[in-house]
Formats: C-alpha cells, sequence, structure tokens
C-alpha cells in the first residue's frame, strides 16, 4: 500500500498535478472540455477562436439567461482557466450554471476541470455541482480517481488538437442539430 501524500489529495495527487502541468501548457480552459466531450472538431474550433454562437438562437438566449441569473465568480482571478460561475470556499465547492441539464456529461467535464484545477491550486480535494438556471436544482459532478484519469487523456488529446493545423474531419452525431458550430462542417 502506497503511504499517503503530505498533502490532502493522497493518491490524487499525481494525476491532478499531471493535469494541472497539460492545462497550463497548452493553455487549456473549462469550455475546451465541454467542447471535446461533444465532438473534437468543435473544441478544435473553440481552440482557435473560430465561433458562430453570435448566428445561433439558442447560444445567444443562453448567454443573456446566463448574465442574469448570477454574476460570474471573481474570486479565481489570476487562475489559469479557471472561470466558474461560483466558488463556495467554505465548502470547497465549484458551481457552474447552465441553461438546461441537457448535455450532462459534457458539461460536467468543464465543472470537473474546475474542481481539479483549484485541487492543484489549494492542495485540498473539492467537490463540484452543476446548478440548473432558474429551477435552482444541483445536480453533483463526481469526482473519483477514475474521472480524474479521463481528464488526464482528455487534456492530452487536447494538446494533440492544438498543434493541428486543421480541425478533425466533420462527421454527423446527435448534437449537430443544435450545434452553433454545425455551419462549419456543412450540417446547416
Amino acid at each position: 500500500m502506497a503511504p499517503l501524500s503530505s498533502t490532502e489529495l493522497g493518491d490524487w495527487e499525481e494525476l491532478i498535478y499531471r493535469f494541472r502541468d497539460l492545462a497550463e501548457n497548452f493553455h487549456l480552459h473549462g469550455l475546451l472540455f465541454q467542447h471535446l466531450e461533444l465532438c473534437a472538431r468543435r473544441a478544435w474550433f473553440h481552440m482557435n477562436r473560430i465561433d458562430y454562437a453570435h448566428l445561433d438562437e439558442r447560444m445567444r438566449l443562453g448567454v443573456v439567461s446566463h448574465e442574469i441569473h448570477r454574476p460570474r465568480d471573481h474570486s479565481v482571478t489570476g487562475l489559469i482557466g479557471v472561470a466558474p460561475d461560483r466558488i463556495d470556499w467554505d465548502q470547497r465547492q465549484v458551481i457552474e450554471a447552465k441553461g438546461s441539464a441537457g448535455a450532462r456529461k459534457a458539461v460536467s467535464m468543464q465543472t470537473r476541470f474546475y474542481a481539479l484545477l483549484l485541487m492543484a491550486a489549494t492542495g485540498q480535494r473539492w467537490s463540484a455541482a452543476n446548478e440548473i438556471i432558474g429551477g435552482r436544482k444541483q445536480l453533483t459532478v463526481a469526482i473519483a480517481r477514475h474521472h480524474i484519469q479521463a481528464m488526464v487523456v482528455m487534456a492530452e488529446q487536447l494538446a494533440v488538437l492544438a498543434d493541428s493545423n486543421l480541425p478533425p474531419p466533420a462527421t454527423r452525431k446527435p448534437v449537430c442539430n443544435t450545434c452553433s458550430y454545425r455551419f462549419l462542417c456543412g450540417f446547416e
């Protein structure tokens, strides 16, 4: 049995710091993980600042809803890639607000990203939740060793995408019908 680390992270410590290093070295942020879970091409577009959300009615309404729900938490200013909607510092919980529970796994990737970077910054374990705007419902985002390992793999995939000059090929997926990038994939 491996001895516990000197931090509260225990056997998560090595993975957490590997994740942090990848995020810092490749300038990764939370939304990239949400995009990658949905579609690698979408992640590449976002990573390269190619965005057509302003053409999508659903996205425009979502931005307005998000802005009036609650002001963004600025207590993490200075932490690279960390921009969650709220942080409960006393409970060590990061909260990301969303308009609906759709694409729950993808949204959870974004929220988990913030929690992992806060773990790396503080040396303590954090929890995470997605809050559904309007319903005031919080959905717990699970964080276990296998989730952290999956996030490291995703960070490695994003690092490869960052070095690519061309986007991955367009492949039709269920998310394409509502994706704000569908104009760039020929699915509109």
